[in-house]
């Protein structure tokens, strides 16, 4: 059930990034919170993924994984 709602984390995920990339001024003070948790939510995903049939489901959770995590390090990073 939960590798249907990985699609619209993927699309988060990217509308993150573009945010991040403009530098918006609301992604100074959330882009941390969203990151951590995207990353809980393709966490579980990736987990959930076990059947043949969820390998696409995965992989898309491991790229907005990747996504989140590339973000959040960034913020880290943006704030030291």
């Amino acid at each position: 059930m939960i590798y249907k709602l990985i699609w619209p984390a993927a699309v988060a995920a990217g509308l993150l990034a573009v945010a991040e990339i403009c530098n918006l001024p609301v992604m100074q003070h959330f882009g941390a919170i969203l990151s951590i948790v995207g990353i809980a939510f393709c966490l579980l995903a990736r987990m959930s993924a076990r059947s043949r049939n969820d390998t696409k489901h995965g992989r898309v959770a491991l790229w907005a994984l990747v996504l989140y995590t590339l973000i959040l390090v960034r913020w880290i990073i943006w704030m030291l």
